[in-house]
């Protein structure tokens, strides 16, 4: 079965490589237009690049999904070039120093916050407002199965990984008839 995305915007992030990349692939061959975002310019730009090479339509964005000012500017620069925002993947996300929680840093478990739980609120909160604005739009959070299984070396991207399982459920009661989050 192909689901086509004909007539569509598609935001990933963490789109520069791996699950992201592979993504953004599958939504320019589905045909909708691609905004690769990573914090790593020169990869979502080398893999803009190869999808506009083949014929589809993308946008590399630098993005450091940590910072708001920078998770803002993503979804304008999305929209000021495509018109609207129909669907967001919010793919990255950061893996932490593989250390027993009493072993790890401080630094380590901010970094790790940042990107993937305080990260995926700030996609949320401005994609959310672009499709509250058009009446209609579909979010995926990818997650680590750190969310749901713990381990001595995971602590840290479980609290993350375990907040966005479960936190689209209720944002949906703010979503227009039609969209999803």
């Amino acid at each position: 079965m192909k689901i086509s995305f004909e007539n569509k915007v598609a935001l990933v992030t963490g789109a520069g490589s791996g699950l992201g990349l592979a993504t953004a692939k599958a939504f320019a061959e589905s045909g909708a237009a691609v905004v690769l975002a990573d914090w790593d310019e020169k990869s979502a730009r080398a893999a803009a690049d190869e999808l506009v090479a083949q014929g589809h339509k993308a946008l590399a964005v630098a993005c450091d999904v940590s910072d708001d000012a920078q998770v803002e500017a993503m979804v304008h620069k999305s929209v000021t070039t495509f018109g609207r925002l129909d669907a967001a993947y919010n793919n990255a996300g950061v893996q932490n120093v593989l250390a027993e929680t009493a072993d790890s840093t401080r630094e380590d478990y901010d970094r790790v916050m940042a990107i993937n739980l305080h990260g995926v609120w700030s996609c949320m909160k401005f994609e959310l407002k672009q499709m509250r604005k058009q009446g209609s739009g579909t979010i995926v959070n990818c997650s680590s199965l750190g969310g749901l299984v713990g381990g001595p070396s995971v602590e840290p991207i479980t609290p993350p990984s375990t907040e966005y399982l479960g936190s689209p459920r209720a944002r949906l009661s703010n979503m227009p008839d039609g969209a999803f989050a």
